[in-house]
């Protein structure tokens, strides 16, 4: 088995655009398959959806519990303000630089590192480890949810920035596309017309003052919930009183709300506008993309036991966070897997400019996930 060099393999994972959409996620589990078939792993590369891949490689050891590490092989486009070539991984000043560094290709390299160090100790005598990175995270999260149909696995480990530390929940996400409606007038003659743009005015002051009273449901790890107008649009012409103005909004939910509950909030504000705007109107009129809800792997959990415990056993922090974000988390948790989420790199740089991750917290997360991997083997059923 030939040794393994996270930096190495993460410049090597990083040089691969995989940008999603349009990217080559194919290239990316190829790399990964080389890696992990020349450890010994049995591996697949699925083809799922025109574009994307899943890739699934397994470790059998004997008899026991299946534990998965996780992560994801596209990245979101560059965009602009790098200092350099977004897909020519720089490492300086302890950093690797590169679009995907942080936000997941680090944990990818840190995760096939952590497979091949538990093959090369030969001190894992049952179980199996299974890893699997997944297409489409930043986008739809279909990789996974086309995973969990065809995959068994006990418990799971997503690969996410969090500087190293054990997070137990995460944010989720919901984003209604609401449509105000008015009635369109010549812009000469205002009075003949009902002024959408003007009445989402008003929509915007009771939506801000709903999110002010979420600060009153603080959950103990992901913080509170959050409301955000994040696009609008609205009007035809200069000339022209708007008939239509659309509000995208981003609606953070904590573990313990649902979609339904906040969609419904949404529609009794919704209501209330309308009924004291007459004959302005407004409604959800669509659903914007999201990752999918929040998830929670409660703490007395045997398998957040064991990675606490695996970390203890390293010198690594064991206490347990949140993450503000979405991931694929919830895809597997609302699979019943008991999941938890750790990875190098940090939050501040996911999808930015001059995105790095730091090389010693590569290092630190790759004996973090084979001591959480090896504890978990040896103690859930």
């Amino acid at each position: 088995m030939t040794p393994l060099d996270t930096v190495s393999l993460l410049q090597r994972l990083v040089a691969l655009d995989s940008t999603n959409p349009g990217g080559d996620e194919a290239a990316v589990a190829g790399v990964l398959a080389e890696v992990l078939a020349d450890a010994g792993a049995e591996v697949e590369v699925i083809p799922y959806a025109e574009g994307h891949v899943n890739l699934v490689a397994e470790l059998r050891f004997g008899p026991g519990p299946r534990v998965m590490l996780n992560s994801h092989l596209d990245v979101v486009p560059a965009g602009a303000g790098w200092s350099a070539n977004a897909f020519a991984p720089e490492v300086r000043e302890g950093r690797v630089y590169g679009r995907g560094s942080a936000d997941a290709k680090g944990s990818l390299a840190a995760m096939a590192g952590a497979v091949v160090d538990i093959v090369a100790a030969g001190e894992v005598t049952r179980g199996t480890v299974v890893f699997t990175a997944v297409g489409d995270e930043e986008v739809g999260s279909t990789g996974a949810r086309a995973l969990v149909e065809n995959l068994e696995v006990d418990a799971c480990i997503v690969g996410e920035p969090t500087g190293v530390q054990l997070l137990a929940a995460h944010k989720g996400s919901l984003r209604p596309v609401i449509e105000v409606i008015g009635r369109g007038a010549h812009a000469a003659a205002p009075h003949n017309g009902v002024n959408a743009i003007s009445g989402a005015a008003d929509l915007l002051d009771r939506l801000a003052r709903h999110a002010d009273m979420l600060g009153d449901r603080l959950h103990p790890l992901t913080g509170a919930p959050t409301l955000t107008p994040v696009l609008i649009e609205g009007g035809q012409a200069p000339n022209a009183v708007p008939e239509r103005c659309l509000i995208t909004v981003d609606r953070r939910m904590v573990p313990g709300e649902t979609a339904e509950q906040v969609r419904a909030e949404f529609e009794r504000i919704l209501d209330d506008f309308s009924r004291d705007n007459a004959p302005l109107t407004a409604r959800i009129a669509a659903l914007a993309p999201s990752t999918g809800g929040p998830s929670e792997t409660p703490a007395d959990d045997p398998f957040v036991l064991a990675c606490r415990l695996g970390l203890s056993a390293i010198g690594e922090a064991d206490d347990i966070g949140g993450l503000v974000v979405n991931c694929d988390m919830t895809t597997f948790r609302g699979a019943g897997i008991p999941t938890v989420v750790l990875g190098p790199g940090e939050l501040g740089v996911m999808h930015a400019a001059d995105e790095y991750v730091p090389i010693d917290q590569l290092e630190r997360a790759r004996r973090a996930y084979r001591a959480m991997v090896e504890r978990a083997l040896r103690e859930l059923p």
